[in-house]
């Protein structure tokens, strides 16, 4: 019974701990959920219909975890000029199409690269830091 006690004020020693040092609600040691999917320009160039667009292995890579995921986003990372937000909207468009919710995409300007969008999926938390 002794040993009971002091396996549980052990226990709550190290609980009060990782809440005095914040590591229990931040822990270092979180997996970030984050996938980055790299979508080129060469890649889009493709004539683009219904049917090409989910064999865009990057595309088809994205929507899969995103389906696989809990609460999980996508954000296309475009570079800020108008040719960058032309491409995200229209990309994001198309994902709409392959049944991810508007609300679930995020547009994001300041990729340095205007060769490619980043489509970046995980938790809304995670993407919006």
């Amino acid at each position: 019974m002794l040993k009971t006690y002091k396996t549980r004020f052990k226990t709550a020693i190290l609980l009060l701990i990782l809440i005095a040092t914040g590591l229990l609600n931040n822990p270092a040691w979180a997996v970030n959920s984050i996938r980055i999917f790299n979508l080129s320009a060469e890649q889009w160039a493709r004539p683009r219909a219904g049917e090409v667009i989910p064999q865009l292995e990057p595309v088809r890579l994205a929507v899969a975890y995103w389906e696989s995921g809990v609460d999980a986003s996508i954000l296309l990372s475009h570079a800020g000029e108008d040719s960058g937000e032309i491409w995200a909207a229209e990309l994001k468009d198309w994902l709409v199409t392959l049944g991810v919710p508007a609300d679930f995409i995020i547009l994001s300007s300041g990729l340095q690269s205007d060769d490619e969008i980043r489509i970046l999926v995980g938790s809304r938390q995670e993407l919006i830091k």
